[in-house]
């Protein structure tokens, strides 16, 4: 059996995401509506008060923001 090198990987694949990034995922994962003013000026706070990036997107933009 061969074993996969790290090497293999992309580079952007093996960097860890930012905190806003790891929402923004969140949001793409949930088809969400980009973001208000005001909840990117609420999720600054969270990230601020060392809420997780799942719980803000929870909490701040959660399933009401879905569009379809």
């Amino acid at each position: 059996m061969t074993q996969a090198s790290d090497a293999a990987e992309p580079e952007h694949l093996t960097q860890p995401l930012t905190w806003l990034e790891q929402v923004k995922l969140h949001m793409r994962a949930h088809n969400s509506a980009p973001l208000t003013s005001q909840q990117h000026e609420r999720l600054q706070i969270a990230r601020a008060n060392g809420v997780e990036p799942w719980a803000a997107f929870d909490q701040i933009v959660g399933a009401d923001n879905v569009q379809f």
